[in-house]
């Protein structure tokens, strides 16, 4: 050790990379050796050009093993040559290098959500694109269940917080499952008219139970007003005018029922205006309580399915006199009733005041059983997307065979759908159970063997950085964890990036506050044996260079493929490297000069090195 002043110098010469500490010359690095080791460490092509090919030669260039290729959108992706599918999986062949890909991700919503809400037709649009791609996977990679990345979902999704350790909805997202609309509920605080003005909070799962309730109430009382406006004209003139109705109504022939409603005196005529109109109010009020029926039946549980079929007997009997209509013979699709059936058939059509209570017993019955035709956006795509994932699996499967491309779904960022471990799981466990459900009825398959297959072709991409903007809501390393933990034997793929808690920024591990080392392990075996890719496309956007280094570094990957070793992160140490973001601030005849030997000294000193007549250390003369 040298001293001058209050200048040191130690240590010049280092005795090998076990001295060195990365933590001070890699300020990225994550602190484990082999975090992540090298044939693991992946890269991705720039999803923004259709030039996936001449993307993967640059890519491959710097040593990476494992790539994914794919574009933003499905045109993009359109946009590909067939040929170059298959030059792509040449290339990565010769390169030693293994491939995945991730699908399309704008518009393409694998429940069916578009910009002007659900529609099934943007479902089954979706599930044939997605076809398309398992089907360009399979040219990738015709044996190994290439994994293919599909977003869970790609239209807004509830936000959750954590308030004094708990997790609550900060924004709930409903569906209005006939409308397909979003609708969106925050927390809200509410004052009551009573002593005192108490305040009350009103969560957004009260709100949507609140919104449930009322719109299907205001629903009911719909029918029912219109049902009133007839009983009051009936209470007036149906007594007096019943007869008279009757005849008028056995009248076939428009023009003679005119002619038979004009020779009637005026106080005869409107009584027969104001049963017209009662008519008219009840033939309203049954087409209303009709389509809720509809709607409840189309809508509602396996339980009020049972109840409404009930409820449908009971009305129809009680709205044609008692008369049971699964009794009335049907021949060539028609119903041919008796004469006496016939007779019963024509007298309730005539009787309003009995039209009348049937359809108030129908609609009170309904009442009772409410739809809830508002849902969460996480239940409602659970119950959507996972027909597409199941369709798509499956027929990756009759087409591919047991080489078959697998459909990792991955999980998204607060804000859009399936941000919670808890809710991709049970997307994935659906998506699985149809699976199943489809290959035992139309494969013939025996279940066992389904279920195995569903296993291995369905599963998880889990992303870190995605989960980590959660930290933005309140969570904690623990609670993200915990996240992680609800989906990890599914996981089949991992997306690693790095953040700072508040927006999916992309940037290298290592460089934000996403705990790499807690997330990785806490997805167990089937984590640490997928392939990590790096999704890094913030730093090659602002920075244009490609940070394979950096990963390595943080990483803490071994250099060598032996277990013992120098990793990446020591690297900066063996370079001797003087960079603090300026560049080398040190001649580099300075580091040719020290460690190189004496017959690297320049002549003055008695080496080799020639002067051209500056500072002898950085390459002159005196």
């Amino acid at each position: 050790m040298a001293k001058s002043g209050d200048y040191t110098i130690e240590n010049l010469y280092e005795p090998g990379y076990n001295k060195f500490k990365p933590g001070d010359s890699v300020p990225y690095y994550l602190g484990k050796q082999n975090l992540i080791p090298a044939s693991q460490m992946g890269g991705h092509t720039d999803p923004r050009t259709a030039a996936q090919l001449n993307e993967l030669s640059h890519k491959l260039n710097v040593g990476t093993q494992v790539m994914e290729v794919g574009t933003l959108d499905m045109p993009t992706f359109d946009t590909i040559p067939k040929q170059h599918w298959e030059e792509i999986r040449r290339k990565a062949k010769l390169a030693g290098a293994d491939l995945s890909l991730h699908a399309p991700i704008q518009d393409m919503d694998p429940a069916g959500f578009g910009q002007q809400g659900w529609d099934a037709s943007k479902r089954e649009l979706v599930e044939r694109q997605l076809k398309d791609v398992i089907d360009k996977a399979a040219i990738l990679d015709k044996s190994g269940n290439l994994p293919v990345t599909i977003h869970g979902s790609n239209t807004s999704g509830s936000t959750f917080k954590m308030v004094d350790g708990k997790k609550e909805y900060e924004m709930l997202v409903g569906v209005d499952k006939a409308t397909g609309q979003l609708v969106p509920m925050k927390h809200d605080e509410r004052y009551l008219p009573h002593p005192g003005v108490p305040k009350t909070d009103f969560t957004p799962e009260r709100q949507l139970e609140s919104a449930n309730l009322t719109q299907w109430d205001t629903e009911v009382d719909k029918v029912i007003f219109q049902k009133e406006n007839a009983d009051r004209l009936l209470s007036e003139n149906f007594p007096v005018g019943k007869e008279l109705f009757e005849q008028m109504q056995s009248i076939e022939d428009p023009k003679e029922r005119s002619t038979f409603f004009n020779s009637l005196p005026q106080t005869q005529k409107e009584v027969l205006m104001n049963l017209r109109t009662a008519s008219s109010h009840l033939h309203d009020s049954e087409l209303s309580v009709r389509s809720m029926f509809s709607k409840a039946y189309k809508y509602g549980t396996d339980e009020q399915k049972e109840k409404l079929t009930d409820l449908a007997k009971r009305y129809t009997e009680q709205l044609y006199g008692g008369l049971e209509l699964d009794k009335i013979k049907v021949i060539d699709g028609k119903m041919a009733p008796t004469p006496e059936q016939e007779r019963t058939l024509i007298h309730s059509q005539k009787d309003l005041q009995n039209q009348s209570k049937a359809i108030h017993f129908f609609a009170e019955e309904l009442r009772e059983i409410n739809p809830n035709m508002l849902q969460t956006v996480e239940d409602f795509s659970i119950e959507k997307g996972s027909e597409t994932f199941a369709n798509v699996a499956l027929h990756s499967y009759k087409e591919h065979g047991e080489g078959a491309p697998v459909v990792s779904i991955e999980n998204l960022y607060q804000g859009m759908g399936f941000s919670q471990g808890e809710d991709l799981k049970n997307l994935v466990e659906k998506s699985q159970e149809r699976f199943v459900k489809k290959a035992v009825e139309e494969e013939k398959m025996s279940k066992s063997e389904a279920e195995k297959i569903a296993k291995k072709l369905i599963g998880v991409t889990f992303d870190i950085g995605h989960l980590n903007v959660s930290r933005g809501h309140g969570f904690d390393e623990k609670q993200l964890v915990k996240e992680a933990e609800a989906i990890k034997k599914h996981v089949k793929h991992v997306h690693i990036t790095d953040n700072f808690g508040y927006s999916d920024t992309h940037l290298p591990i290592g460089m934000g506050n996403v705990p790499v080392q807690a997330l990785l392990e806490a997805l167990g075996d089937e984590g640490e044996r997928a392939k990590k890719i790096n999704e890094v496309g913030g730093w090659f956007q602002h920075f244009k260079t490609n940070p394979f280094g950096e990963l390595l570094g943080a990483a803490g990957s071994q250099i060598y493929t032996t277990s013992e070793g120098p990793t990446w992160a020591h690297a900066p140490a063996f370079q001797q490297s003087y960079l603090e973001g300026y560049g080398q601030m040190l001649p580099d005849t300075h580091y040719q000069t020290f460690g190189a030997g004496f017959s690297q000294l320049p002549q003055s000193l008695g080496g080799s090195r020639g002067q051209t007549g500056q500072g002898r250390m950085g390459g002159g003369g005196f």
